[in-house]
């Protein structure tokens, strides 16, 4: 494969791997991000967690995160709940509900990791977790030095 063809392969694959979520997910009747944001709720209700906490995991900006956390308390998934200490921080507070769908959400995702991870034997998994963290640290690395120049 060229190396003019990766980048354009990346966002191939990324939305096919959306939209099969967002298919599989919406079956529970959310789109993959909410599902994302219940399941990281949920494996982390022994914390405290904020709109700042989704951003940094997922690696979002703000108003795409607003977006998600508002929808997800429409809904009734989660709730946003006032700080005694300082009001203008809110925590972000699954549901009973939400806690329902974020189980749905975990089901959904394990069952599609077990399904890609049967894709490939122990070597290529290892490669391929090697050659993500390699790109990850590469996008990283080229984020920061736009930043500074």
């Amino acid at each position: 494969m060229d190396n003019k063809v990766y980048i354009r392969e990346l966002f191939i694959l990324n939305n096919k791997l959306k939209r099969l979520l967002d298919t599989k997910h919406q079956k529970n009747g959310l789109h993959s991000g909410q599902a994302r944001v219940l399941i990281y709720l949920y494996r982390n209700k022994d914390q405290e967690i904020y709109q700042k906490d989704i951003e940094s995991t997922f690696q979002i900006r703000g108003g795409s995160v607003t977006g998600i956390i508002d929808s997800l308390v429409k809904y009734d998934y989660i709730k946003r709940v006032s700080l005694e200490s300082d009001k203008r921080k809110r925590k972000i507070v699954l549901t009973l509900k939400g806690e329902t769908f974020a189980e749905h959400g975990i089901e959904t995702t394990t069952h599609m990791e077990s399904r890609i991870n049967d894709l490939m034997d122990e070597k290529e998994r290892v490669v391929f977790e090697s050659v993500l963290l390699k790109m990850n640290n590469w996008i990283d690395e080229e984020e920061q030095n736009e930043k500074t120049n």
